[in-house]
């Protein structure tokens, strides 16, 4: 690996990509790139080293797949990620932005749902007056199902999500969530309440266990974990 050029990840839009941006800068590995379209940047003290900005769960992959050596993402992508992926990625420190919690909410009417107890009471309620599983809206299947299956709930079913969750159960999709928040409000305008927090998650730094041993990997690592 001494003499191939070696790819560090970075996020490729929104507030977030500025941010990472920031802690590149702040260490001195400024990112230069031909135009600010570009996807592809280079650090001049390390001619190396390749820039790539892709989507947080193309990160996690392609440092799972050992494509990239290092790169900036969120825990909860990597926490959610299959085992085989997630295993070969080391995480290696937690950010102070991008914050959020994944949480389970229930609708606020369900005023006698305050924690997982009552939630596997109502799912029992669930099957027994309308003959079918609760149903549970998630972009986070992997995560959800462990939550659950920790809580012993069993009577539910998962209901991929790929647009706005907080509005499952107003359109009749689903009958509670499981979705990330970072102040609560938008659950509270979508009359949700969150009973449980099943991750707290932000942006961090992660390696990728096939370059763990790369002096350039390390250097860059070490500057980025400042």
């Amino acid at each position: 690996m001494t003499n191939e050029i070696i790819n560090i990840a970075t996020l490729s839009k929104g507030r977030l990509k500025n941010e990472a941006e920031k802690v590149f800068k702040k260490c001195g590995l400024s990112i230069s790139k031909i135009s600010e379209r570009s996807l592809i940047g280079s650090i001049k003290k390390y001619p190396k080293v390749r820039v790539m900005y892709m989507n947080a769960t193309e990160i996690i992959e392609a440092l799972g797949k050992g494509v990239c050596a290092a790169g900036i993402s969120g825990k909860d992508i990597w926490r959610e990620s299959d085992v085989g992926i997630q295993s070969r990625i080391s995480l290696v420190k937690e950010y102070d932005w991008g914050k959020s919690d994944l949480v389970v909410a229930v609708p606020a009417e369900w005023i006698d749902c305050v924690n997982s107890a009552d939630l596997e009471e109502i799912s029992f309620e669930f099957y027994k007056k309308k003959r079918r599983l609760m149903r549970v809206a998630t972009k986070f299947k992997n995560l959800t199902s462990e939550w659950f299956n920790e809580k012993g709930i069993t009577q539910y079913e998962l209901i991929s999500s790929l647009g706005a969750t907080e509005n499952s159960h107003i359109i009749g999709k689903a009958d509670l969530i499981c979705d990330l928040s970072s102040t609560g409000q938008t659950l509270l305008q979508n009359n949700l309440k969150p009973i449980d927090s099943v991750l707290k998650t932000s942006a961090s730094l992660f390696v990728s266990k096939a370059y763990k041993s790369n002096n350039i990997v390390k250097n860059i690592i070490k500057l980025l974990a400042k």
